[in-house]
């Protein structure tokens, strides 16, 4: 009879290699899934990033409009600002400038007052007088 080996130890080491063969199976299997998974979340992902940055620059071309537009109201406010300050010093001038006469009115107001009073009281008694009514002196 011819010699067959060891078929007991032969189907041992068959049945462990099938086993390893059919545990890579799986891993690869599963792995293959858990790729093919990630793949699709990136493909999610980068389509929403993509989305989300062509809004955020829409943004900012949107907020970098608005300031410089408030720049322009800021310089235009400025200017206004100048030319009104210009005036307020032309009037704070002629204030200034008119201040000694005031000053010369105000410390002589009470004199002048009285002088005033003096004078109405005269023309009051004259004309009076010319509607006959008589004073005595």
């Amino acid at each position: 009879a011819p010699y067959e080996g060891k078929k007991e130890e032969n189907t041992g080491i068959i049945a462990i290699l099938t086993l390893i063969k059919e545990d890579i199976k799986k891993d690869y299997e599963s792995a293959k899934t858990a790729e093919d998974a990630a793949q699709a979340a990136f493909t999610t992902f980068e389509t929403e990033s993509t989305t989300q940055i062509g809004n955020l620059n829409t943004d900012i071309t949107t907020t970098n409009g608005t300031i410089s537009e408030k720049e322009g109201d800021v310089e235009t406010a400025q200017g206004e600002r100048t030319g009104k300050k210009g005036e307020l010093e032309g009037v704070m001038k002629t204030i200034k400038e008119m201040a000694p006469g005031c000053d010369y009115f105000t410390v002589n107001y009470e004199v002048r007052y009285k002088n005033r009073q003096i004078e109405l009281d005269g023309l009051n008694k004259a004309k009076a007088i010319l509607s006959g009514a008589k004073f005595e002196e």
